[in-house]
């Protein structure tokens, strides 16, 4: 395993996965980390409020990434890579994970939204499906 992509929300199920994510670093020395973050617009009456909504999602990314400076960047700070993107959820994670040419995409089971705490999140479930590699999904 060389390369892992773990996409948050910031949500306790990411946290949990983030966890996961630390057993598979101690377990391939060698491999490198993208923690990925979705800004989704669509979630957003984005036209009518734009201002509040970019300080609110800057604030959350920064959350996120303190989040895993904590939990991550001490032991393999040269190894934990944070990116941010716009864009669809599902489809920005395949795209990235395709781009970094990850071996793994590690997701929490649901997510931050009302709809997205089902059985399995919106998000997780169109991973599982789209993705042309392998997907873990954690509670």
């Amino acid at each position: 395993m060389k390369t892992i992509l773990f996409a948050t929300d910031g949500s306790e199920s990411s946290k949990h996965a983030g966890e996961m994510v630390k057993e598979y670093l101690k377990a391939w020395p060698e491999a490198e980390l993208f923690v990925l973050y979705v800004t989704v617009k669509e979630n957003y009456a984005y036209d009518l409020v734009s201002d509040a909504v970019d300080h609110h999602e800057n604030k959350i990314k920064k959350e996120i990434k303190q989040t895993i400076e904590k939990q991550l960047y001490s032991e393999w700070e040269n190894r934990v890579h944070f990116i941010h993107e716009v864009g669809h959820a599902s489809t920005t994670i395949c795209n990235v994970a395709k781009e970094k040419n990850a071996d793994l995409i590690v997701v929490g089971s649901h997510g931050r939204g009302f709809i997205d705490r089902a059985l399995l999140g919106s998000v997780a479930h169109a991973v599982l499906n789209r993705a042309e590699l392998p997907v873990l999904v954690v509670r």
